[in-house]
């Protein structure tokens, strides 16, 4: 049997490594550690996996990219013509999911693979059972030892095993998974830019990449943007045009939601509907 620990670098993956450590044994010997690489994660973050691995994981770490897109987010969207959305995470699937399938499909044993999944996330994931057998790739078990765990109690694992969390909670953000993530709401993404500047001039520079292999076209009748229409009130949009359905879209870019964010407080700013996570995967915290 091989036992899969699931490591993304935020609060409830760090804590469910630290779980593993006082319940499966040492890495690289019990349990392997893996981290899926979208491309797409902050710097922080990037450094923040790699201190986990040398300090708690004794380098143990196995790092899975997709063999589709091996440039990661940039090169999915630009190949896809399009950015994933709340409706359509194709990233998660194509940059998660499959890669991890992909190595669990190399490996000659039976798996186990855990997920730091906690319920009071959401009330898909309240739903969710602490072990379930799925059938992809060759068929495997899920475990969510921290299913019932609260937020306090992760950080809490952290504490007594005195390793800090990633530094960018601390930056204000809620979540750490991509940087940014499409389900980012206007509000943490107005933290994120006060704390990490940099961020306009990424996905700026990300639209512009998209948009230049995948020009305006009379069928394509406006460029890709990240933020999707209804992201901002129509009026500080500056794409507009009828959609499929015939009706008037007015589609924000990112300097469109970055100009507005900047101009309201953090209260007048909406947030984002509930979150909810790819089927019975959670990679991505």
């Amino acid at each position: 049997m091989k036992h899969i620990v699931c490591f993304s670098g935020g609060k409830d993956s760090t804590a469910l490594v630290l779980w593993a450590l006082e319940n499966l044994g040492e890495p690289g010997v019990d349990w392997t550690p893996v981290f899926c690489d979208t491309g797409w994660e902050h710097p922080i973050t990037y450094a923040y996996v790699q201190e986990i691995n040398r300090t708690v994981l004794n380098s143990s770490l196995v790092t899975v990219k997709s063999e589709k897109y091996p440039n990661g987010f940039v090169q999915l969207a630009v190949e896809r013509k399009s950015f994933p959305s709340v409706k359509r995470r194709f990233c998660t699937g194509e940059l998660k999911v499959f890669p991890l399938h992909t190595y669990y499909e190399s490996l000659a044993d039976e798996i186990t693979s855990y997920q730091g999944i906690r319920a009071d996330e959401s009330a898909s994931r309240a739903n969710m059972t602490e072990t379930q057998w799925v059938d992809d790739a060759g068929g495997y078990w899920i475990k969510r030892p921290l299913l019932r765990w609260t937020a306090a109690q992760c950080f809490d694992i952290m504490y007594r095993n005195g390793v800090k969390p990633n530094p960018l909670y601390l930056l204000g953000s809620s979540r750490v998974g991509c940087y940014p993530c499409i389900m980012t709401g206007l509000g943490e993404l107005k933290r994120i830019l006060r704390a990490t500047p940099e961020i306009r001039e990424r996905l700026i520079e990300l639209e512009a990449t998209v948009n230049a292999a995948n020009p305006v076209t009379k069928e394509r009748k406006w460029p890709s943007t990240f933020f999707k229409a209804g992201t901002i009130p129509a009026r500080f949009c500056s794409i507009s045009g009828l959609n499929k359905k015939g009706e008037m879209a007015y589609i924000p870019t990112a300097e469109d939601v970055f100009k507005y964010i900047e101009s309201r407080s953090e209260d007048q700013l909406p947030l984002l509907p509930e979150r909810s996570c790819m089927s019975v995967y959670n990679l991505c915290e």
